[in-house]
């Protein structure tokens, strides 16, 4: 008995307390951020008609739903982790589903050496949704055929209506998507493109793969083959193609200093962090 009331006493000292105290609020904090909130730092002048380089954003990570951990062995700063334990992607149910005109943070899609949630964060605004058909012409983007109007959301505090300056380059570089020489598009003459949408289904001509094999590569995780005029998916001929996940098409808001889907082209559903709801 006098063992076991040592022993009591020794768990009750302040020290361990202390320990406990500074253990739970860290672990609370840790999940708020990584499945409700975050803060951000805008890094660049790519958003600079709705905020500016150096502004803090919030991200509200449950608006779309919480994305699970993909490398839990890592620190909640930087990018240190350890690749012994991954998962696949999942997502917690959310409020909402991505719109027109939401501008999200996302993961770089073309960070392809690191693990998705390890991949800089980049904010734009999420122009085409899954599905849609996305052009520019003569600088001017048009969504499903209809021209979009440039009207910046209700992001406190710079929101504001912008105007783009109609422009029309016959300049081409194989810096914008899909890199190319035959696909010839450029920021001001780009399109038609087609947003994958899960369940769509794609007939896959060496047109088509020239678009979309490095989204069926890289992001579906499946072997592609031409070979012949024949495609081989996974070692199997295949005539179609069926997609996998959402992806979505983003651009910044000042467009003329902005690397966005133009040059590297779809942000897959799976790396979508949030929804901005606040600038500061």
């Amino acid at each position: 008995m006098n063992w076991f009331n040592k022993r009591s006493e020794t768990k009750r000292t302040p020290l361990n307390r202390f320990t406990r105290i500074v253990f739970w609020s860290f672990l609370g904090w840790l999940i708020f951020r990584s499945c409700v909130v975050q803060v951000y730092k805008v890094p660049t002048g790519s958003m600079n008609n709705t905020f500016r380089e150096g502004d803090y954003i919030v991200v509200n990570k449950l608006a779309y739903g919480a994305r699970t951990p993909m490398t839990p062995l890592s620190l909640p700063f930087g990018h240190t982790y350890l690749d012994w334990i991954s998962f696949s992607y999942h997502r917690l149910p959310g409020f909402s589903s991505i719109q027109r005109d939401d501008i999200l943070v996302f993961n770089y899609p073309a960070e392809k050496d690191l693990p998705i949630d390890h991949r800089k964060e980049y904010v734009k605004r999420c122009v085409g949704l899954a599905g849609d058909v996305i052009s520019i012409r003569k600088g001017i983007v048009y969504v499903n055929g209809r021209k979009r109007t440039e009207v910046a959301t209700a992001i406190p505090i710079y929101a504001r209506k912008y105007k783009r300056t109609a422009t029309d380059s016959l300049f081409y570089s194989p810096a914008y998507f899909p890199h190319s020489g035959s696909v010839k598009w450029n920021s001001d003459r780009f399109g038609p493109l087609l947003v994958p949408k899960k369940g769509t289904r794609i007939r896959l001509t060496h047109k088509q793969l020239l678009i979309y094999r490095e989204v069926i590569e890289s992001y579906e995780q499946k072997e592609v083959r031409e070979l012949n005029e024949l495609c081989f998916i996974d070692g199997k001929p295949q005539k179609y193609y069926t997609f996998e996940l959402n992806y979505y098409f983003v651009l910044g808001d000042n467009r003329a200093n902005s690397l966005d889907s133009r040059f590297w082209g779809f942000v897959p559903e799976d790396h979508i962090i949030g929804k901005v709801v606040y600038s500061f």
